[in-house]
């Protein structure tokens, strides 16, 4: 490991002796989920990390081509079955209002915050939801 890595790692250290008094030792930990074409190709996925019996899901992306297919819904839907298998809480992440706000909506996601003119006029807003 480098030396940025050993302080990333000595700083969630910090934060985790920390929050043991209020939460116990939570777990943390990467997620990912990879789509790939008949071909093997990369065509979607996404990127989370465990956080405190949450699943943060930091990115989840599609190649164009294969938007509305269905396989957005079903990388979550597998997403959220591996946070009930954990029996952790629920997901939370965020989306800008040009990227899927109503998609997350339909997937039973609730709203509960917003950054108004999060960058250049673009609203950023924040979901969860609890399993």
């Amino acid at each position: 490991m480098d030396q940025e890595t050993d302080t990333a790692t000595a700083i969630l250290e910090l934060l985790r002796d920390y929050n043991q008094q209020f939460i116990g030792r939570a777990p943390f930990g990467p997620f990912q989920l990879a789509a790939r074409d008949p071909a093997g190709c990369l065509i979607g996925g996404l990127l989370g990390e465990w956080r405190g019996y949450w699943l943060h899901v930091d990115i989840l992306v599609i190649a164009e081509p294969y938007r509305r297919t269905g396989l957005g819904s079903a990388l979550m839907a597998e997403a959220e079955r591996a946070t009930r298998e954990k029996k952790y809480r629920g997901i939370f992440l965020d989306t800008f209002e040009f990227q899927a706000p109503r998609f997350y909506e339909k997937l039973g996601y609730t709203r509960f915050g917003c950054i108004q003119n999060y960058s250049d006029g673009h609203d950023r807003h924040f979901y969860e939801k609890r399993l």
